[in-house]
């Protein structure tokens, strides 16, 4: 069976809740998905002040660690993280700053990727993002697969061809909706497919 590692950095809560579907849909289409997070020194501060944060801190640190040997052992990886003035947080960041020797000897060349964000309230501002992880996964070989070339017009929902956009609001009090739930299946779709071939 093919392995899916979903990667995710959840501040609020809302890239645990993205990451967790994705996993559960994967699951249900065949593919062994797993759900990891990455290094946070900071999240017990955030739980205290935020209760978006406090809501899933037990869930998001009982989720392993992700390192070098997640992406090696994988077939697809999935990233997923807030997005902080336009880019990636810095929790991400250094997590993927960790592979640049294996992106020098392409030890993840021709794996798959796909990414997910959630942000303030601008898709324009997710996208920046997102594009961040696009390129970190065509720096290392992989192979992206885009979400909005897949589906027909209608089903995109201001949704960018590079991911998953959510738009949480401030501190992040806005959850998922069902309308993100049903893209993120058909997307889940495409993703098990590349898989299962």
């Amino acid at each position: 069976m093919k392995r899916c590692s979903i990667i995710m950095h959840s501040i609020g809560g809302n890239c645990y809740i993205l990451g967790s579907y994705f996993q559960e849909l994967l699951k249900d289409r065949g593919v062994d998905a797993r759900l990891y997070r990455v290094k946070d020194d900071d999240l017990h501060i955030w739980a205290e002040r935020l209760d978006t944060t406090n809501e899933y801190y037990e869930e998001i640190l009982a989720l392993p660690e992700a390192g070098l040997e997640t992406l090696h052992k994988s077939d697809m990886v999935i990233l997923g993280c807030p997005t902080r003035f336009g880019n990636v947080t810095a929790e991400m960041k250094a997590f993927l700053d960790t592979s640049f020797e294996m992106g020098e000897s392409q030890q993840l060349a021709g794996k798959l990727f796909a990414c997910f964000t959630s942000c303030l309230h601008s898709t324009n501002e997710g996208i920046h993002a997102l594009d961040n992880m696009v390129y970190w996964a065509q720096s290392q070989g992989m192979i992206h697969i885009p979400f909005g070339i897949h589906v027909s017009p209608s089903n995109l929902e201001n949704q960018p061809a590079s991911g998953i956009v959510h738009l949480g609001g401030l501190d992040g009090v806005f959850r998922p909706s069902q309308q993100l739930g049903e893209l993120m299946s058909c997307y889940a779709d495409t993703l098990a497919s590349y898989l299962q071939e």
